[in-house]
C-alpha cells in the first residue's frame, strides 16, 4: 500500500490552489502550477494500487475539466478586451491623424 490518499488530497489541494490562483487574476503563477500538478496527476496514476482509487481520481479529472473550462472562459474574456483596447487605438489613431488629438 502507498500513501495514496495522502497523494490524493495534495492534488486535491494543488487543484484548488490552481483555481484560486486564476480567481485572484494571479496568472503569471499558473503555468509552473499546471505543470507540478500535471506531473504529480500522472505519477499517481502509475502507482500500483492507484485503480483502487477511480472515484476520487474521477472527482479530480472533473475538478479539473472545470478548471479547464473555466480558463476557457477567461481566455476568451481576455481577448475581448484586447480586442476592445485595439479598437480604442485605432479609432485614438484617426482623431489624432485628423488633428483632433
Amino acid at each position: 500500500m502507498t500513501d495514496a490518499p495522502a497523494r490524493l488530497q495534495e492534488l486535491r489541494a494543488g487543484m484548488d490552489a490552481i483555481r484560486a490562483h486564476l480567481e485572484h487574476d494571479n496568472l503569471d503563477a499558473l503555468p509552473a502550477m499546471v505543470d507540478h500538478h500535471d506531473a504529480r496527476t500522472r505519477e499517481f496514476c502509475a502507482l500500483p494500487d492507484a485503480a483502487r482509487f477511480q472515484a476520487e481520481i474521477r472527482a479530480l479529472r472533473d475538478l479539473q475539466l472545470d478548471t479547464i473550462e473555466r480558463m476557457r472562459e477567461r481566455k476568451a474574456r481576455l481577448l475581448g478586451l484586447i480586442r476592445q483596447q485595439r479598437q480604442s487605438s485605432r479609432a485614438a489613431s484617426s482623431y489624432a491623424h485628423a488633428g483632433l488629438g
